[in-house]
């Protein structure tokens, strides 16, 4: 019994050991870019404490309303000021199921690492990227 409460707390104490200290707050607010890839354009990213500006081209972009979980998560929603026709069938069910939720999992110096969650009539799709922040102005 003992032997199994020594291990356990081992196990615990190691776990705490590894695990990250997120810098969650150096993200809040910037410039970021998402690097694109051979199905998803680059993108640029501007974000304030209560607002996200994406953009992909100098033609096309979108203003998003940030909600603040905590440090680490937010929830991105589509602004009241954009307009009705600029915004996909797609988009609008996401923003009607809550938004698309966003998670930091990770971060090494100027990269965050996350997790969006986007639901579809009450299906959740989780997608990876990362985001590089390239200038603390927004």
């Amino acid at each position: 019994m003992i032997k199994r409460v020594v291990i356990v707390a081992l196990f615990l104490g190691c776990g705490m050991g590894f695990a990250q200290d997120l810098k969650c707050k150096k993200f809040k607010t910037g410039t970021f870019i998402i690097p694109g890839d051979s199905i998803v354009p680059q993108s640029t990213l501007k974000r304030s404490k209560a607002v996200q500006v994406e953009s992909i081209s100098a033609k096309e972009s979108m203003t998003l309303d940030i909600e603040w979980i905590d440090d680490c998560n937010y929830v991105l929603k589509l602004s009241k000021s954009t307009p009705e026709e600029d915004i996909s069938e797609i988009e609008k069910m996401i923003d009607a199921e809550g938004g698309l939720r966003i998670q930091m999992l990770r971060t090494v110096k100027d990269t965050m690492y996350f997790r969006a969650k986007a639901t579809i009539k009450g299906v959740e799709y989780p997608v990876n990227g990362y985001q590089i922040k390239v200038s603390k102005d927004f």
